[in-house]
């Protein structure tokens, strides 16, 4: 018989695939999307019937609860063809990770209603929330980079509880998509297609029915033995900065590095301008280059997925709490890994030639794609060094998402 974790392997890599069949699709719509500032609903949709939204909904639910080194793989197939697509799948199946520690009555309307949910939102408070009789009015304000609004079918907001203790002081609601209204603020150069305009409210004291808030010291609380699904005894925020930025990246500078190979092979046989009859395939600079983006995605991979172990042996282990510098550890390798992907666009996009500015390159929007994601404030590899290194030496921090 097969164990749970050869279930696991073998439904991932039918998703995986499905991901790979749908970034086709994805890459054709593109530009369009790009134009239109926000993905296609065909997009979304194709994402929806392949079931994609379903890794990070419980199981009970007819989610997939699936391994954080599988959910990666699928983010970086669809990141191949459309970074920003891959981007609003990861920062939705995140926020489907939050959902899934409400109260149970949210999250029956939430994945009762549709396993693959597609929730958007800002987590950050932007706001304040004060208690009255079976809920919360929350007060209107602005939240930017609603990664995926334009398509959601719920949206997170995160609020301040005022007058509660710091470390209790924050929550998250959930507010349905007909209720707020979309500023159309989102002319960017990076991850264009989106659609992270900043939400707002339509009315200025909104009530929130009180089973859709969840503190945020109970989604960081880190010992739940049995209480939740394997999968969300997780260290929360260390799990959710992996997902968000390991598979967009990593599929974003593997794309990158086909296109670089593809030129190699199919479009360098002219010598290089200024050589003697050298093409750019016999350059030893171009050798250099690819053994060393090579290296360096290879080192990301295996950073990514021992990162992603590390959350789910946590998980498994969860009478064993991790401390605040093992999460910040873990934090620190996702960044980091994301960062190497970084560098391999840069590089390779430097080597690709003018004809990679041209907008019909695929290569341009990788390297425009890949510089946006790194440049989110959860993604800030020197605070996350600091922070760890910090920690690392029994020293306070102020930083509270750990």
């Amino acid at each position: 018989m097969n164990s749970a974790a050869d279930d696991q392997r073998e439904l991932a890599a039918t998703l995986v695939d499905r991901a790979r069949d749908v970034a086709s699709e994805l890459s054709a719509r593109a530009g369009a999307a790009e134009e239109q500032r926000h993905i296609h609903a065909e997009s979304f949709r194709a994402m929806k019937e392949a079931d994609l939204f379903r890794a990070y909904t419980p199981a009970r639910f007819g989610g997939y609860e699936l391994h954080p080194r599988h959910f990666w793989r699928i983010a970086a197939e669809i990141a191949k063809g459309c970074p920003s697509s891959s981007w609003v799948y990861s920062v939705m199946s995140c926020h489907s990770f939050v959902v899934a520690l409400f109260p149970e009555q949210a999250q029956e309307e939430v994945f009762g209603a549709d396993p693959n949910a597609g929730v958007s939102g800002i987590l950050p408070d932007r706001s304040t929330a004060t208690r009255v009789d079976d809920g919360y009015i929350l007060k209107n304000s602005v939240w930017p980079f609603a990664s995926g609004c334009h398509n959601a079918d719920w949206i997170l907001l995160g609020a301040q509880l005022p007058g509660m203790p710091p470390g209790h002081d924050k929550a998250f609601f959930l507010v349905p998509p007909d209720d707020i209204v979309i500023n159309d603020d989102w002319y960017v150069t990076g991850l264009r297609a989106t659609g992270s305009n900043s939400v707002r409210l339509k009315t200025d004291d909104y009530f929130v029915p009180g089973h859709r808030m969840l503190k945020a010291e109970t989604a960081l609380a880190h010992k739940w033995g049995t209480s939740r699904p394997l999968l969300y005894r997780a260290p929360f925020a260390a799990l959710l900065v992996v997902s968000l930025s390991a598979g967009t990246t990593m599929g974003a500078a593997a794309g990158a590095l086909e296109f670089y190979e593809d030129l190699l092979q199919t479009r360098s046989a002219r010598p290089m301008v200024y050589t003697e009859d050298i093409p750019k395939i016999r350059l030893s600079s171009t050798h250099h280059i690819l053994g060393d983006a090579t290296a360096k995605l290879e080192a990301a991979r295996l950073m990514t997925d021992h990162a992603c172990d590390l959350c789910y042996e946590a998980a498994v282990n969860n009478d064993k709490v991790l401390n605040s510098e093992q999460r910040a550890r873990i934090r620190l390798y996702g960044v980091h890994a994301m960062h190497l992907c970084r560098e391999v666009v840069n590089i390779l996009f430097q080597d690709s030639g003018g004809s990679s500015l041209h907008e019909r390159s695929r290569m341009q929007r990788f390297h425009r794609d890949i510089n946006a994601m790194s440049m989110h404030e959860a993604m800030h590899e020197e605070i996350i060094k600091e922070v760890y290194g910090r920690l690392r030496l029994n020293l306070p921090t102020t930083h509270w998402l750990l």
